[in-house]
């Protein structure tokens, strides 16, 4: 049938799983949730995992915790702590991807690389691209460049950053539309992928 988006029904069932509903009402509104939020997240999955462009998109699972059930995710895990992945909720669909709650070792190699020259510029132009294709970097910043690094460093921005994730809300059903939107996070991801992932994969 393929992905067709989200109707009313869909707002209607996130609109009512609002607040902090307890394990009965959750429960209660398990098949509606399958049926008109996950079902059309999971066909969203499945085009993209047939275009054989990217890897392959995952929905998660649902707790005991409302927030699992409010807002709907499908990630594709690339290396460790990287991903892209989208989410729907009542504010719509939004796609997102970079480096998600980095460890320690994962935030100084990535100033290292922001701080190198060659490996700093690029991840300046990515970061550039993502903004004129309307992404925001999210999380928060440092007020102050760390150390050992010159406060007038060009980067100085990035590296008060423990890392770069980038999200944007899109509202389209083409397939075609989505997965070029999600084409500007791959290089960030490819970026990582190349100066700062590790082997191995660690989900956080």
């Amino acid at each position: 049938m393929g992905f067709r988006g989200w109707g009313e029904a869909a707002y209607e069932v996130l609109g009512a799983l609002e607040g902090d509903p307890g394990p009965g009402q959750l429960e209660g509104r398990r098949e509606a949730l399958e049926r008109y939020v996950r079902g059309p997240l999971q066909e969203l999955c499945d085009a993209l995992n047939e275009k054989d462009e990217f890897g392959t998109f995952w929905l998660s699972g649902l707790s005991e915790h409302s927030a699992s059930w409010q807002r709907q995710w499908a990630t594709w895990w690339i290396a460790r702590r990287v991903r892209i992945s989208f989410t729907f909720d009542l504010d719509g669909l939004v796609l997102g991807g970079g480096s998600w709650s980095p460890a320690g070792d994962q935030v100084r190699l990535f100033r290292e690389m922001v701080d190198a020259e060659a490996s700093g510029r690029e991840l300046e132009a990515v970061v550039g691209r993502l903004v004129r294709d309307g992404f925001e970097l999210t999380g928060s910043t440092l007020r102050r460049t760390p150390t050992p690094y010159a406060p007038d460093h060009p980067r100085a921005e990035l590296l008060r950053r423990r890392s770069v994730y980038a999200e944007k809300p899109i509202d389209t059903t083409e397939v075609d539309l989505i997965a070029e939107s999600l084409r500007p996070l791959v290089e960030l991801t490819t970026w990582y992928t190349d100066y700062v992932a590790t082997t191995g994969w660690v989900k956080p």
